[in-house]
């Protein structure tokens, strides 16, 4: 608890444990700025917990188009959850899938929890979570995949420095594909500072079926993404 809490003052010099540690009440002043300093982070790895496993499986393994590396059922014969312990991976059925290996493994992994089946998708909690694609090519290639599998977006953007796809999985997560509309990060920024996007953050919302038969039809990227083009626009 202290190593994960350093708010917490210990009303004595002495390693809290057990109970005591979670009894204490007093708060020490937060570290001066200069003591402390934020590491570089990754996001390593994103669990969604469901009650619709089969479903999410099959969605996911057809998004990433591969299946698990990993899978695993849990005993009946195990031991139950310790009270109060929130659903460990020893205690559910599971699937990690790999999302991208180097210089840092993402995976995305699966929870399958009994007591969620039957209840209500949506609700309180994640909003939503994106995949990044290469480019623009890329993005339209994976809604054709996506279409394939009979799963439409049900909403399309250009938000000026990206242009987003949004779908949503059996449990009604929204799962953004997006790609760069610009070739460096110095462009982004400086697009994302500017008034224009000051003014509207959210862009162009767009037709996602229109969009994409000009992109096919050869249209040029700088007029598809013209966030005054509504020739694709909603």
């Amino acid at each position: 608890m202290a190593d994960h809490a350093p708010h917490l003052k210990a009303a004595a010099r002495h390693r809290l444990t057990g109970k005591e540690a979670f009894t204490m009440k007093t708060r020490a002043a937060a570290p001066a700025a200069a003591e402390t300093k934020a590491v570089a982070l990754q996001l390593s790895e994103l669990v969604l917990k469901t009650g619709r496993f089969d479903e999410m499986y099959a969605f996911y393994t057809h998004v990433l188009g591969h299946g698990p590396f990993y899978e695993r059922t849990p005993d009946p014969d195990a031991p139950p959850r310790p009270t109060g312990m929130p659903e460990r991976a020893v205690d559910v059925r599971l699937g990690f899938f790999r999302i991208h290996d180097a210089p840092y493994s993402q995976v995305l992994a699966l929870f399958g929890i009994d007591s969620l089946t039957g209840t209500e998708a949506a609700g309180p909690g994640l909003h939503h979570f994106q995949f990044g694609v290469g480019s623009l090519g890329e993005l339209v290639d994976q809604h054709e995949h996506m279409v394939a599998n009979g799963v439409h977006p049900h909403r399309a953007a250009n938000h000026g420095q990206a242009t987003s796809f949004y779908y949503r999985d059996p449990d009604r997560n929204i799962v953004e594909f997006s790609c760069p509309n610009f070739a460096t990060t110095e462009e982004e920024v400086a697009f994302m500072s500017g008034p224009v996007f000051a003014a509207n953050p959210s862009g162009l919302e767009l037709d996602a079926d229109r969009f994409v038969l000009r992109y096919r039809a050869g249209d040029p990227r700088e007029e598809l993404l013209r966030l005054d083009n509504e020739a694709v626009a909603q």
